[in-house]
């Protein structure tokens, strides 16, 4: 569980810079910053094949609480290796941190 908060927040940086909103759930900064999140936690139990693209597909907005301009989403993690194709469903919820222009996204269902 501290491993992967340590990947999320680190994560959160990434999106440093990105603007005073929080990302919607489709935006593009969302999407690859899952898939970082993804990967990385991934990796830490076992080695992925250099030739797997991990994508997020089929992104749903769940709720979005707009005083805290908090995002609850859901969405297919896909992983596509050139004979194999298969998903995963997960959800994570993004939201604005204090520090001004940096995001927090917590992913579950990995």
């Amino acid at each position: 569980m501290k491993r992967t908060m340590f990947l999320v927040l680190i994560a959160a940086g990434l999106l440093a810079g990105c603007g005073e909103k929080t990302p919607k759930c489709s935006s593009d900064d969302a999407k690859n910053l899952v898939v970082d999140i993804a990967r990385k936690t991934i990796e830490k139990g076992m080695t992925l094949d250099k030739d797997v693209r991990i994508t997020v597909e089929n992104v749903r907005t769940i709720s979005h609480e707009s005083g805290l301009d908090i995002y609850q989403c859901a969405a297919d993690l896909t992983f596509t290796k050139p004979d194999l194709k298969d998903s995963l469903p997960i959800t994570y919820r993004i939201q604005k941190t204090d520090n001004k222009g940096q995001f927090y996204i917590n992913v579950s269902g990995l």
